[in-house]
């Protein structure tokens, strides 16, 4: 092996590299690029806030005050899901879909278990289950959004 041809093995990487942390590399053009942070960009802090406006009456994970975080929470995440269906990537999306998806049936189930009613209290065992189903939904539901913020970008 000829000396100093290690190096010229190396410069692409190099070059890539200084690529990548100005511009991209790999053949991603700037428009990908911005259609690939788009819907991070429009939605992250929106999934933010929703899950950060939990209401004071919401101290155990049921109850009303509760369910109606958890609602708009689930209001935010549909919205998102009909976006990525829309559009014409949608399978570099998956794991947004999945998130979403997951998220609107656990929302489901914490209404259909009527979690808005069940008491912060418990004093018999039935109640004690349904309290520890619903407060788990609702964790779920909640931890399930703050997860989508890291699946906002498509998959390559």
């Amino acid at each position: 092996m000829r000396a100093g041809t290690g190096l010229r093995s190396l410069i692409p990487l190099l070059v890539c590299g200084v690529l990548a942390a100005t511009a991209g590399c790999g053949g991603s053009t700037d428009e990908q690029s911005g259609e690939s942070l788009e819907l991070e960009a429009k939605w992250h802090d929106r999934i933010s806030e929703a899950v950060n406006a939990k209401p004071d009456g919401c101290r155990a994970d049921v109850g009303s005050a509760c369910e109606t975080h958890a609602a708009a929470v689930h209001a935010i995440t549909e919205r998102l899901h009909k976006e990525v269906e829309a559009r014409p990537d949608t399978d570099r999306y998956q794991a947004t879909l999945d998130g979403t998806t997951a998220i609107n049936e656990q929302y489901d189930q914490y209404f259909t278990e009527l979690c808005a009613t069940v008491p912060e209290t418990t004093v018999d065992a039935a109640t004690t289950q349904k309290f520890n189903t619903c407060s788990g939904l609702y964790t779920s539901i909640i931890t399930g959004a703050s997860d989508l913020q890291d699946n906002l970008r498509p998959s390559e």
